[in-house]
Formats: C-alpha cells, sequence, structure tokens
C-alpha cells in the first residue's frame, strides 16, 4: 500500500469476501483514462478477486455486477475534487456527481450503483484519481500515469 495513500483510501481498496473492481472512463479524454489503464494492468489470480472495465457506460455491467453477487464493489475513476493531479480520495456515491462535473458517462453513476449496491448488498465505494486534465487527448498526465501505476502494483499483490 502506498505510504501516500490516506488510511480512508487504503480501507476502501482493501478486499473484503468477493471483490468486484469496476475501472470507469475514456482513453479519448486524457486522465480520464487512468480506469481502462487500471484494468489493463490488473490480472486477478484469487477467484474471490474480479475485474471489470465498464469503460463510458457503467450501466453495461450492472447486471454483471448483480448476478457476481459480490460482497465489495470497488468503482475506480478519474475524479475532480480539487485535489493535487494524482491524488486518491474516497467519495461518497451521493457525491460523485459533483466530483465528476464534466462527466464522460452516459448515464448518472450514481443511479446507476445506488441500484446494484440495493441488488447486492455489496458494500460499495468510489476511489476517484484527481484528474489534470480531460481534454480530448490520448493518454495521461505524469501524475495520474503514476497514481495509476501504484494502483495496479497494488491490486496485482493481492
Amino acid at each position: 500500500m502506498s505510504a501516500s495513500w490516506s488510511k480512508e483510501v487504503a480501507a476502501a481498496l482493501a478486499p473484503k469476501g468477493r471483490t468486484l473492481v469496476i475501472t470507469l472512463g475514456s482513453t479519448l479524454r486524457a486522465d480520464d483514462g487512468v480506469g481502462p489503464y487500471v484494468c489493463s494492468g490488473v490480472k486477478f489470480s484469487r477467484p474471490e478477486l474480479r475485474l471489470l472495465d465498464a469503460g463510458t457506460t457503467p450501466e453495461s455491467v450492472a447486471q454483471t455486477a448483480i448476478d457476481w453477487k459480490p460482497d465489495k464493489i470497488i468503482l475506480v475513476d478519474a475524479a475532480h475534487f480539487k485535489g493535487r493531479a494524482g491524488e486518491l480520495r474516497v467519495i461518497p456515491l451521493e457525491d460523485i456527481n459533483q466530483a465528476m462535473p464534466i462527466s464522460t458517462h452516459s448515464f448518472p453513476l450514481s443511479v446507476t450503483f445506488s441500484i446494484v449496491r440495493e441488488d447486492t448488498g455489496a458494500e460499495l465505494v468510489v476511489v476517484g484519481v484527481q484528474a489534470k486534465s480531460l481534454d480530448y487527448a490520448e493518454g495521461l498526465s505524469p501524475e495520474v500515469e503514476e497514481a495509476g501505476r501504484k494502483l495496479v502494483d497494488y491490486f496485482n499483490s493481492l
């Protein structure tokens, strides 16, 4: 676990029973691509850990998440919470729409994952990575790429 992560982030990222990690974002919007970046690098070897990349349509993985019946769901996405680029922060689900004012998602995350949480009874946490840029551009800023790499290393260590 990175020493730069708060205790709250460390607790949010810790698996619990059947844990589903869902990454979100668009590789065409600069740092919004941190979710797909993390997904491309993580290779879980334990059957109780599962990874899904929802891209820009999280509603497309909602039923898969419900059917898998996880104990915990961890969402990883770029966010804007006025932190420093690459900073990780736990965002309450009810605040997610404010933390993502320039959303690339076609349906509100709070609505989609409130339904998933209700149908599964799973603990649901949202870990946002402060974006430096959400411009139409490919590639992550160095700060966000470093945060993504730390997330990949952490998840691969489980």
